[in-house]
């Protein structure tokens, strides 16, 4: 059997790579194990704004007609997995979400982390929460199996890992310029796939490392 990292780099998810994670996870020669690596969009982002006010102003030149029609493109591209977005509520830097993605990826494992990081972005994405106040982090711990008292304890101590976070975002940031990045280490070689990519993009790659692992 053969252990195989896929390392997602993120500010964003990507739940193709789950549903393909999910697909290839009863493969009797690899097994797939998901590690996060932070990346900040927005590394000066405020610690909150309005969401459709900034997208407005800095992604769409205050043009409302082109924020309309990327809001429609994100839910056609979402469509397919019966999910539709809500693009109200705050935004704000992710600093501090990193900080606990990492920390329970560190002392709880993969398992933990990545349900930690799809609450978070359930919540966001779905539910027009802020992706970095406490509340939300709490949250998205506890459905993550996280005890509550313990959530509170890491998600309220926000010098925790907050040095080793931010130097782990410049060192990433100095590789990567965009994301997400998902990099399925393989036997021979990995294989690297840069931005959204649709299910099958993701099990192609690790179907290509399955098969140079025999």
């Amino acid at each position: 059997m053969y252990d195989s990292q896929v390392t997602f780099t993120f500010d964003t998810i990507c739940p193709w790579l789950e549903q393909a994670l999910a697909q290839m996870s009863s493969s009797p020669d690899v097994s797939f194990t998901l590690h996060f690596q932070p990346f900040q969009l927005f590394p000066d982002f405020p610690n909150s704004a309005d969401k459709q006010a900034w997208c407005l102003h800095e992604k769409h030149l205050d043009n409302e007609t082109a924020q309309l029609a990327y809001q429609e493109h994100m839910n056609q591209l979402f469509e397919p997995l019966g999910i539709k977005l809500n693009f109200e509520g705050r935004m704000g830097n992710t600093l501090h979400a990193h900080r606990v993605v990492q920390h329970m990826q560190e002392e709880k494992g993969p398992e933990v982390a990545s349900k930690l990081v799809e609450g978070l972005y359930r919540r966001y994405f779905l539910e027009a929460k802020h992706p970095s106040a406490d509340d939300t982090l709490v949250e998205a711990c506890m459905e993550a199996g996280v005890d509550e008292a313990e959530a509170k304890e890491i998600v309220g101590d926000k010098e925790k890992h907050a040095r080793e976070v931010r130097q782990l975002l410049r060192n990433v940031a100095m590789d990567v310029d965009a994301v997400p990045v998902v990099v399925v280490e393989g036997k021979r070689r990995d294989v690297t796939l840069t931005g959204a990519k649709e299910v099958k993009d993701y099990v192609k790659a690790m179907e290509t490392v399955i098969k140079e692992s025999k």
